[in-house]
C-alpha cells in the first residue's frame, strides 16, 4: 500500500512539474525580453555595477567555502544582500523609470536573489557548511535563472546564440 502511495504521489508530482514548465514556457516566450535596452542610462551604469560587485563577491565567497572562511563569506553574502539596486539611493524618477522597464517577475527574481544571499550571510555566521553550499548553490542558479531569462543580450548562450568569435 505504501509503495503504491508513493508511486502515486510522484506521477502526480512529475505531472505537476511537466505541466508547470508548459506554463512557464508560454508565459515566458512573450515576456522575455532583455532588461538592459529598457533602462535608462543611469539605472544601466547602477545595475552595472551592482552585478560587477556581485561577480566579484561570488568569487570571493568561492574561495572562502573551500577554505572554511565564514567571515569571509558572511561578509561578501551580506555585501550582496546589501548592494540591492531598490534598495540603493534611488530618485523618485530613476524609482518610476526601474518600475516602467523592470516586470513583476524580475523584481520578484531580483528580491529572491538578495534574499538568498541574506540566508547565505546567516548560514556562514552559525558556521553552517552544508547550509553555505546549499545556499551558494541557489544563489549561482538565481544568476544562470535571471541571465537566461532577462541578459540574453549580455549572455547570448542563454538564448542559443553562439557567442561573439566562437563557433561550432
Amino acid at each position: 500500500m505504501k509503495i503504491r502511495n508513493s508511486k502515486r504521489l510522484a506521477a502526480y508530482v512529475a505531472a505537476v512539474t511537466i505541466m508547470a514548465g508548459i506554463t512557464l514556457e508560454a508565459v515566458a516566450a512573450e515576456d522575455l525580453q532583455p532588461l538592459g535596452p529598457k533602462l535608462t542610462p543611469r539605472l544601466k551604469q547602477m545595475l552595472t555595477e551592482e552585478m560587477l560587485s556581485v561577480k566579484q563577491a561570488v568569487k570571493m565567497i568561492l574561495d572562502g567555502l573551500i577554505v572554511g572562511d565564514h567571515p569571509l563569506v558572511a561578509t561578501q553574502a551580506q555585501q550582496i544582500h546589501d548592494s540591492f539596486i531598490l534598495e540603493r539611493s534611488l530618485t523618485e524618477q530613476d524609482k518610476k523609470d526601474l518600475m516602467k522597464a523592470a516586470t513583476p517577475e524580475f523584481l520578484k527574481l531580483d528580491g529572491e536573489f538578495h534574499m538568498t544571499a541574506k540566508k547565505l550571510a546567516d548560514a556562514a555566521l552559525h558556521k553552517d557548511y552544508e547550509l553555505q553550499r546549499f545556499y551558494y548553490s541557489r544563489l549561482v542558479d538565481s544568476c544562470q535563472s535571471c541571465h537566461s531569462q532577462y541578459a540574453t543580450d549580455k549572455f547570448p548562450a542563454f538564448s542559443g546564440a553562439q557567442p561573439e568569435g566562437h563557433s561550432h
